[in-house]
Parts: C-alpha cells; sequence; structure tokens
C-alpha cells in the first residue's frame, strides 16, 4: 500500500523541480553569450588587425551611437573584456539567487511539515494535520509566518553559521553537504561583493573615498561553470535529505490544497480530481506516479482526518490484496472449473459482509465528497483478509487457495 504522505514516488520536491527549471534556463542564457562573445572577438580580430583600427569599420552601430564607441580596436578590446567579467559577475548573482530560493522553499517546507524540530521532537506532530485544520497554516508570504525566525537562520550568513543552525533543527548533515562549506562561502561573497559593492570586496568599497576605481573581481568562464555544479550538487543533495527524512509529500500535499481553494478542480469527484492533479504535475515534468498513488493521495487529502485509517477504496484494497498475495508466492484458484483466478471486489464485500466492517470505523467509514458518499476501508481490513486467506483457505467463498500458506503478512 502506498503511504502517500511520507512515501512521495517524486524522486524530488517541488522546489527542487523548478530550482531544476530555472538553473537550467540559466544554463542555457549563459552559453547564449559564451560561443556569441568568442565569435565576435574572433570577428573582431580578422576584420580590425590592428589595436589603432576604428571599431566603427566592423562592428554596426546606429549613427546617432558612434560617439558612443570607442575610438581604438585596443579600446574596444578593453572595454569588452571588462563588459564579459561584468556579464560572469551578474550570472554568479543569479546562480547565487537561484539556489538561495530553492534553500528557502525546501527549508520551510520540512520546517511546516514537521514542525515538532523546533523542540527537538520531530515526530511530536504532522504538518499536513496542522495543514488540513487550519487554512493560514504554511503561509510563508504572510508577515506572521511561523518559521521565518527559524528559516533565517538556516538561510542567512556565513555558511558555518548556517550549516549548524541546519544541524541543530535536522540533524546531522551528510559529508557530501558539508565538504562544500567552503565553496559555498566562496559564492556567497562573491555575491555580497556583486550585489553591495559593484563587484569589489567589502574591505575596499563599503564606503570607498577614492579619486579613481578599483578593478572588479575577475571571474573566469571556467569559474562560472564550477559554480553552476556546485549549486546543483549541493541542492539535490539537499532535497533527497529533507525529502527523505521530514518532506514526504507534504509539499505535493499543500498544492493539492492550495490548488484546490483556487478552485483548479471544476469536478468535484475523487477520481476526476485524481486524474486532473495527474495531469497536472505531469505537465511539470514529474515522472508518472501510476493512479493508485494519485487516488490515495486525493482520499488522504478529502478525509475530514489526514491521518484517519480508513482512506482505501474497494479497488484500492483489491489490488492491494492481489499485490500481497503475489508477493508471498499464493494463487487462488477457482473450485468450480480449478482455473486461476484474483482476487475480486466481490470477494471483498463478502469479507467486508461476513465481519460486519461498515459498522466497525477500524475497517470502514462513510466519505462524503460533495453530495457523494463511498465507503472506504482501512490497511487493517486488507491484513485480516490476507491473514485470513492463509489460515483458512476455504474462508474465501468459492476459492481454493494454493502455494505458501505459511507466509507471514
Amino acid at each position: 500500500m502506498i503511504d502517500v504522505r511520507w512515501k512521495s514516488p517524486f524522486p524530488h520536491t517541488l522546489a527542487f523541480n523548478l530550482f531544476k527549471k530555472h538553473i537550467t534556463e540559466l544554463n542555457e542564457v549563459y552559453w547564449s553569450f559564451v560561443p556569441a562573445s568568442n565569435t565576435i572577438i574572433d570577428h573582431a580580430k580578422k576584420a580590425l588587425q590592428t589595436d589603432d583600427a576604428d571599431p566603427l569599420k566592423f562592428f554596426l552601430v546606429h549613427d546617432e551611437d558612434d560617439k558612443r564607441m570607442a575610438k581604438t580596436y585596443k579600446a574596444w578590446k578593453a572595454n569588452f573584456r571588462e563588459f564579459e567579467n561584468y556579464t560572469r559577475l551578474n550570472m554568479v548573482m543569479l546562480i547565487s539567487s537561484c539556489f538561495e530560493t530553492y534553500l528557502r522553499t525546501s527549508v520551510s517546507i520540512a520546517f511546516e511539515s514537521k514542525p515538532g524540530v523546533i523542540i527537538m521532537c520531530a515526530d511530536a506532530v504532522d504538518g499536513a494535520f496542522l495543514l488540513k485544520r487550519k487554512p493560514e497554516y504554511g503561509n510563508s508570504i504572510g508577515k506572521d509566518y511561523q518559521f521565518a525566525e527559524y528559516v533565517d537562520n538556516i538561510c542567512h550568513g556565513t555558511w558555518d553559521n548556517r550549516l549548524s543552525a541546519f544541524e541543530k533543527y535536522f540533524g546531522v548533515l551528510p559529508k557530501s553537504i558539508i565538504s562544500r562549506k567552503n565553496e559555498l562561502n566562496e559564492l556567497r561573497t562573491i555575491r555580497n561583493n556583486v550585489g553591495h559593492y559593484l563587484g569589489r570586496t567589502k574591505n575596499d568599497y563599503s564606503a570607498p573615498l577614492l579619486f579613481s576605481p578599483i578593478s572588479a573581481t575577475r571571474i573566469s568562464h571556467k569559474r562560472i561553470l564550477k559554480y553552476f555544479k556546485l549549486v546543483n550538487d549541493v541542492a539535490k543533495q539537499v532535497d533527497l535529505f529533507l525529502k527523505e527524512q521530514y518532506i514526504g509529500s507534504y509539499d505535493i500535499i499543500k498544492c493539492f490544497y492550495r490548488y484546490s481553494k483556487n478552485g483548479f478542480f471544476t469536478d468535484e469527484r475523487p477520481g476526476m480530481k485524481a486524474q486532473k492533479f495527474r495531469q497536472l504535475l505531469g505537465n511539470e515534468g514529474f515522472p508518472p506516479a501510476g493512479k493508485e498513488y494519485y487516488s490515495n493521495l486525493i482520499n488522504y487529502c478529502e478525509l475530514d482526518n489526514p491521518s484517519a485509517l480508513c482512506r482505501y477504496s474497494i479497488s484500492v484494497c483489491v489490488k492491494e490484496i492481489n499485490r500481497l498475495l503475489k508477493q508471498n508466492g499464493i494463487m487462488l484458484i477457482k473450485e468450480t472449473d480449478g482455473k486461476k483466478t484474483s482476487f475480486k471486489q466481490s470477494h471483498f464485500n463478502f469479507f467486508a459482509h461476513l465481519h460486519k466492517w461498515k459498522t466497525d470505523d477500524q475497517y470502514c467509514q462513510k466519505v462524503i465528497y460533495g453530495s457523494q458518499a463511498e465507503y472506504r476501508y482501512s490497511s487493517k481490513a486488507i491484513k485480516e483478509i490476507i491473514e485470513e486467506i492463509i489460515s483458512n483457505p476455504k474462508s474465501a467463498k468459492g476459492l481454493k487457495v494454493v502455494g505458501n500458506t505459511e507466509a507471514q503478512i
């Protein structure tokens, strides 16, 4: 049975999915500039040849802008080198911002998913329950966002302090993240120099009283590639760590609630909601997860209590029973003709009626969806059917059991 709350079928979070799109865009933009720059430099050198040549003999410039051009090829080369460097400095700013946006989002979601980490008791309360009960929960845009201080501890300051705060709330981080601390500090420092000091250092330009500007920090093409790889590697490792231990499917559940609140689902039937939500995530680049996952997800989100035992439809229960039977080497045979068969809804209804599960909320609950009602069953019902089939092969009406009747479920 798919545990839709904690076992996400997707390799990464929604935050990482967005990060990947942004960093890919930046990479593509940068690589439109690199070959263009190389081509311009090569062709200008062949056309102008001498340092004192007039750039206007090669470059296309509107007449009214002639005066803006350098007077010599040598001067143009110097200006263009600075332009390339400033372009790379600004690319550092964008790469860093892309990573910081991801980090803030993923850390926020982790705090929301397991708010107990603040009091060093991660499993004290499930954030998905709070999300269901309190419409304002998880509103990171609001000024009263309850996790702002803790997120800032991780997303501001030096990486020594950030990692210390990270481990305070989320435990020991993988070495693959810790080992990149110096590189992250380097990226952060350059980003701040670009944002606050025109690409110069803080010591030189915090309040300059100079007659002439000093040179900006030099950033090479190779260094830009290094930073692209750095943020991609660290974001991926942070994402895997937080998703597996703290987020699960919380971000997907939050996304469902947000779209539901905004009127995205025009058909209130659970099956149609599952189909439309599946299409939404598929269109955003998420890999296929199967109908069962989305069906269970809608059941989980739509029930009054997100932790309710009875959240599975009969069709989902039947599918899970057949999976468990196969997993344990158990085959069902029809008594009438001896042919192999599968466990069907009619067999499930037989057990439900026999044990009067519809009157026992440990096994079955009636769930209202708008004007419709459905019966949902618990994993306890599934387990007891499997155990009964194994211990008493004749319990499944009209069927015989062949295979491992010593199986433990």
